[in-house]
């Protein structure tokens, strides 16, 4: 099973609140242009070597940014890094010597994404429990790339997919993240009971069209009849960048305008223990109230 391929294919339609929420975002952080619009791809096509190759692109562009993990922090705006990834999720076509589908990568740029995401939303979290305050550098409105800079070790890099792995345990790792981040935002569809057959249906019939494998499709299934798991998805979380990104596409996978839904994310962060300045900044960046 490729965690990735499942991940891509809802981030680019198979959730809808998903797919509109990243364009949205994107587009007012006027990413439109670099990518020609939403489905557009950045400048020179998808990186080769599928999710590998972005991997590669992500490790030369996030480096400066990274205090922990050989760069030097400050050096660049995560806005910048969600840049250079976007188009990945929103097109469904791979380039020339992609090695799997479009999908793939557009999994591994959605990791990326919501790891940029949560490490920055810690960073702001960090600076304003120091300072008791505003974060240094950080706009009224904790817009993505307000404060940046953020400080990630190794491990955490590799969670957040900003570095590619260099050995097999390190691809389990980040293969385990994208399986959990699934699971996360699946749970968070029953936030207001099971979820609708219908939409469940339209699901699979576009991950269908995806190319997914009978194996994958079963997964989601599965997944998608489980009674909540909160709990379950709580204790599979080994750090704080990985809890920051489990609430992060929890956020992105429903639209937040029920009462049972705020419930669920106030919950989930809770027993995650993220700061609540992290949890503000995260809803700020992703434009929900």
């Amino acid at each position: 099973m490729n965690a990735f391929d499942i991940l891509g294919s809802l981030m680019q339609g198979g959730m809808r609140p998903s797919a509109g929420r990243m364009q949205d975002m994107f587009g007012r952080q006027g990413l439109g242009g670099m990518f020609g619009g939403p489905g557009g791809m950045p400048q020179g096509g998808m990186p080769q070597g599928g999710a590998g190759g972005l991997f590669d692109m992500l490790g030369k562009i996030a480096g400066p940014m990274m205090s922990g993990s050989g760069g030097q922090s400050g050096g660049g705006l995560p806005i910048d890094l969600l840049k250079q990834i976007g188009g990945a999720i929103f097109s469904g076509q791979g380039g020339p010597n992609v090695q799997g589908s479009g999908t793939t990568a557009a999994g591994a740029g959605a990791i990326s994404v919501f790891g940029a995401l949560a490490a920055q939303a810690l960073e702001v979290a960090k600076q304003m429990m120091a300072s008791g305050g505003a974060a240094p550098g950080a706009s009224p409105s904790g817009a993505p790339g307000s404060a940046g800079g953020f400080d990630l070790d190794d491990a955490a890099a590799i969670i957040a997919g900003l570095r590619k792995p260099t050995n097999v345990e390190e691809e389990k790792t980040l293969e385990d993240m994208a399986t959990l981040t699934i699971r996360a935002m699946l749970n968070a569809a029953k936030a207001d009971g099971q979820i609708d057959p219908q939409e469940a249906q339209r699901l699979l019939g576009k991950m269908q069209e995806d190319g997914i494998t009978e194996e994958e499709r079963q997964f989601v299934l599965t997944e998608m009849q489980k009674p909540m798991e909160t709990d379950a998805i709580v204790r599979a979380v080994p750090n704080q960048q990985a809890a920051a990104q489990i609430y992060t596409a929890s956020l992105m996978a429903i639209q937040v305008d029920t009462d049972a839904e705020q419930r669920y994310l106030q919950e989930l962060a809770s027993k995650l223990g993220i700061n609540q300045h992290a949890v503000n900044y995260l809803h700020q960046a992703v434009g929900v109230a």
